[in-house]
């Protein structure tokens, strides 16, 4: 079943709302009419019968019925060709009357009292009302036709049925002709939208410069292609820079092997390109474990389960796994411990590895006879951890990118720098922990990492 478009359901709505204010102003207006009418009417039957009375009052005929059945003769035919005049006693007897046979059916009382009585097919507004003639009570009765209400509020019926459909008719084209020109933007934006692919996300939709919904809805999608294009750039230059890092040690044990297979070669030759390859798979092997980990992280929140750990401990821990790669590099690497309570909810695993990373960084960027501190201290927001060098520190221009994946500030400085991932892997676990990494650096002034963690 094919589906209804906005522009019809809005017209359907507009024109079923429109007519049911018509038929109700239609009905109102007929109703008023009638009542209207019907009220002029009564008031010109009460003046007959206030004429006829005081015509009888005055000539005193109540005993005198020729006299009597005269003057309604004379009246009836003062009024309009039909009318009905009849006089009856109080018990209902029959005193005089222009019809004899007539259908008037009143109650007993002597009020005045309007009834509609139809009689043949014919329409007709009657008055009883009580009269005193010579002292006598008598009951009046007159019965006028109301053709010209009739007649007019017919007319009036026939107007309405006949302007109600027009008027609807003309709306709902209106309607569907305004709901066009009112959506025509959207199609224009649905058809601009069908066009943008993933090869060219720089296409903007049109904006109308209209100040309403339209306008806020086209400013929207452009955000969210933006941020779209943002990200699919991001994740083009994440896949060519994990090909390129891993094109590398794939090249160079390729290399290795094939150099240690073209001749026959000397044990300790084969045992030094078996350490190259094994080398360059541990390389390998540590990147294809942080490509994960961010492809992991990319894809859902990090599942960091979190525990109360005593971060000194955790520190000093660091420490000794890189003491040997200090060494190794002539660097001295220091523990400066300040926190008393030192008590901390993290998630163990992650802030170690974060640990490494600064450590690790601290140490390929600083040269041989420098220092590294590891430090902690407490404030009123937490406990702070930070990782000082004493290496060249960053140039100002770079500090906005070192959290970027595969940035590298400066590979001269050493010759084995990584892929350039281990700040943005710390970066997200800092964030997990609900904080953030602050850089303090400076050129031949050396690096301070440092992060802060709730107590």
């Amino acid at each position: 079943m094919k589906e209804i478009s906005i522009r019809l359901r809005l017209t359907i709505w507009y024109s079923a709302v429109l007519l049911a204010g018509l038929i109700l102003l239609g009905y109102t207006a007929w109703f008023s009419l009638r009542q209207r009418l019907v009220t002029e009417f009564d008031g010109r039957i009460a003046r007959q019968a206030e004429g006829l009375r005081t015509a009888l009052d005055s000539e005193g005929v109540a005993d005198d019925l020729a006299q009597l059945r005269e003057e309604v003769s004379e009246s009836t035919g003062q009024m309009p060709v039909g009318s009905v005049i009849q006089i009856r006693t109080k018990t209902g007897k029959l005193v005089s009357s222009s019809m004899e046979s007539w259908p008037i059916t009143f109650s007993q009382s002597g009020a005045n009292e309007f009834s509609t009585i139809q009689h043949n097919s014919r329409n007709f507004r009657a008055l009883k009302n009580r009269i005193y003639c010579a002292g006598r009570p008598l009951d009046l009765f007159i019965a006028i036709p109301s053709d010209q209400i009739d007649g007019m509020l017919q007319a009036f019926r026939a107007i309405l049925w006949t302007m109600i459909p027009g008027m609807l008719a003309i709306a709902g084209l209106g309607g569907w002709w305004i709901s066009r020109r009112a959506l025509a933007p959207v199609d224009d934006i649905t058809n601009i939208a069908k066009l943008i692919t993933m090869q060219n996300l720089s296409q903007r939709l049109t904006v109308p410069q209209t100040g309403d919904e339209l306008q806020r809805m086209s400013e929207t999608w452009n955000a969210v292609l933006t941020r779209l294009e943002s990200a699919v750039e991001r994740t083009r230059q994440f896949t060519a820079d994990a090909s390129h890092e891993l094109r590398t040690p794939v090249a160079l044990i390729r290399a290795t092997a094939e150099l240690a297979l073209r001749r026959e070669r000397s044990a300790d030759e084969y045992q030094t390109s078996l350490r190259q390859i094994l080398l360059e798979s541990e390389r390998m092997t540590q990147l294809t474990n942080d490509l994960l980990f961010l492809s992991a992280a990319d894809a859902t929140r990090l599942d960091m389960p979190v525990s109360p750990v005593g971060l000194n401990a955790l520190v000093s821990e660091s420490i000794k796994e890189s003491s040997a790669l200090a060494q190794s590099r002539g660097i001295c690497l220091s523990l400066d411990l300040h926190a008393e309570q030192d008590l901390v909810s993290v998630n163990e695993a992650g802030l170690k590895r974060l640990m490494l990373i600064f450590i690790d960084n601290a140490l390929k960027f600083t040269p041989p006879n420098g220092s590294v501190i590891v430090s902690t201290a407490t404030d009123k927001e937490g406990i702070i951890v930070s990782v000082r060098d004493s290496g060249p520190g960053i140039q100002p221009e770079a500090i906005p990118h070192i959290f970027e994946r595969f940035y590298q500030a400066d590979p001269s400085h050493n010759g084995n720098n990584g892929a350039g991932l281990g700040l943005s892997i710390a970066q997200m676990i800092a964030v997990a922990h609900g904080s953030s990494i602050r850089v303090e650096s400076a050129p031949d002034a050396g690096s301070c990492f440092s992060i802060t963690l709730k107590k």
